[in-house]
């Protein structure tokens, strides 16, 4: 199910976290807007056409990519970008604003590039950057890639804000360039990714971005907080293997062994979106700023979890035992507080 609205922005509902999980509060595309074009009618997000000023600040914000631009493909730029060459962002060369690019994505543009310069040097003019909001959001973002490509390791992107002062003849020529130099905008693209995929388009190019680099970066794990995905650890004595936090993750960056005994975790799937911080009733999430590119470059689980099943003695029902109790939780106030009201009258002293 999508919408396309006046201004060539889609969105797909059936995305959007808010979709996933009824009580989850994720804002950051109304947050961002500088234009208050979006909103939420019957708890699902609306863009205002009449509003909007195609920024694409939303785009480059969503986690799940519930909000795309129906005239520009950052997948297809990147991919068509291909490797080692010296990259300049700019909104003539990208054909729509760079604030389009997700963190990831511009991470990926630093791992196949020689170099990435993002210039802004026009942002301060642009009638799209109302007070400021949206090269806030760029500079943000280009910082955000920034400090992961130092922690592997690897060049970082550039940023220039000097107005270069050029010929109409010169100027007409490098419009004509950039516009000719990449088609983004391909209907083949999608045969390179699974229909059926969860993650993120944006998600599976940054993971092919790290493969093909792979053999440079650094085996050891890092400690760094980013927005895009975090670590999460699991409590065993809270944990009571319910099961809610692998049904409800969107990206099944959680999942199950088949015989239900372990939770594994996938952190190159994880998008940071909280669900199962939100939806743990035995609050047994916890989360931590270290990550493994390794395990993110080869999609690597880990296990955060291994419970051991008993059965309770009260209600013969399996339950994960935690040190040498017979008795679950379930049924454990009623084996030591009212188990009196079901005395036989023969029974009683």
């Amino acid at each position: 199910m999508s919408l396309l609205d006046n201004n060539g922005i889609k969105i797909e509902p059936l995305k959007c976290l808010r979709g996933e999980y009824f009580h989850n509060e994720c804002s950051k595309c109304m947050d961002i807007c500088p234009t208050d074009a979006i909103s939420l009618v019957s708890k699902r997000i609306s863009i205002d056409s009449t509003k909007c000023n195609s920024c694409n600040a939303c785009i480059g914000i969503c986690p799940t990519s519930t909000i795309i631009n129906g005239e520009f493909d950052t997948s297809s730029f990147i991919i068509k970008s291909g490797f080692d060459k010296d990259l300049n962002l700019t909104c003539n060369s990208s054909k729509t604003c760079i604030s389009i690019f997700k963190v990831e994505e511009l991470i990926s543009l630093g791992l196949r590039a020689n170099s990435v310069t993002c210039d802004m040097s026009k942002c301060d003019d642009c009638k799209l950057n109302i007070d400021s909001m949206v090269s806030d959001v760029i500079e943000k973002n280009i910082e955000e890639a920034n400090r992961f490509l130092s922690d592997i390791n690897r060049q970082v992107i550039s940023i220039n804000k000097e107005v270069v002062e050029i010929s109409r003849r010169q100027v007409l020529k490098s419009f004509v360039k950039d516009v000719n130099s990449i088609d983004t905008q391909d209907d083949n693209i999608d045969i390179l990714f699974d229909p059926k995929e969860t993650l993120p388009k944006s998600r599976v190019i940054f993971q092919n971005s790290l493969k093909a680099v792979i053999e440079n970066l650094p085996t050891e794990k890092k400690n760094d907080k980013f927005s895009f995905f975090t670590h999460k650890n699991i409590d065993f004595k809270s944990c009571d293997n319910c099961g809610d936090c692998v049904q409800f993750c969107p990206t099944n960056a959680l999942s199950f062994t088949s015989d239900k005994t372990k939770i594994l975790f996938m952190q190159l799937r994880c998008i940071s979106c909280g669900i199962c911080d939100d939806i743990c009733k035995q609050k047994a999430f916890s989360s931590d700023d270290s990550f493994d590119v390794v395990n993110l470059a080869f999609s690597r689980a880990e296990v955060l979890i291994e419970n051991h099943f008993a059965v309770c003695s009260e209600c013969k029902v399996s339950f994960p035992q935690k040190e040498d109790e017979k008795i679950c939780k379930r049924c454990i106030d009623f084996a030591h507080n009212h188990a009196s009201l079901f005395t036989l009258a023969k029974d009683v002293k």
